[in-house]
């Protein structure tokens, strides 16, 4: 069980791994870019200037496929919870995790509201998975994860 987890959750790592050390593009443009040609500066700006007044269709494009993720991953676990104990408990531990890193492979958007309501589905998938794994004497309550799909949504519908 534990190396199941162990492989569900080490793409997730990574994920997180990698975003931390993305960068922006903004600040060489931001401090002058002394050293850059001067094509590169005059076109990240433009580029941020389109994205203000709304989301960006890439953003956009990332709501729906995390929207369509989560829905899957929630199917999913509908599913193993009626396994019931104790191969359920695995099992929607399981689903929980599967999902949790399925999402951080589309968090990488322009838009940090979006970014952190991703992160904070998948931080409460990702608790839900660790107290199934426990096997509970019943099913833990879905409310921390319900309100993180709501606050996603509402980023998601930012214009």
């Amino acid at each position: 069980m534990r190396s199941t987890r162990l492989a569900l959750l080490i793409p997730a790592t990574v994920a997180v791994l990698v975003m931390a050390g993305c960068d922006d593009g903004d600040k060489p443009a931001a401090s002058g870019g002394t050293g850059t040609p001067t094509t590169t500066p005059a076109a990240v700006p433009s580029a941020t200037a389109t994205a203000a007044p709304g989301m960006d269709a890439a953003t956009k494009s990332a709501c729906a496929t995390i929207d369509k993720d989560i829905q899957t991953a929630l199917k999913k676990v509908a599913s193993a919870e009626k396994i019931g104990p104790p191969a359920g408990h695995s099992a929607v531990s399981a689903q929980y995790s599967a999902g949790a890193a399925s999402l951080y492979a589309n968090a990488f958007t322009t838009s940090t509201a979006v970014n952190d309501a991703v992160k904070d589905v998948a931080t409460e998938m990702s608790e839900l998975a660790d107290t199934w794994a426990t096997a509970p004497k019943k099913a833990p309550s879905k409310t921390a994860l319900t309100k993180a799909v709501k606050q996603l949504e509402t980023a998601c519908s930012a214009t």
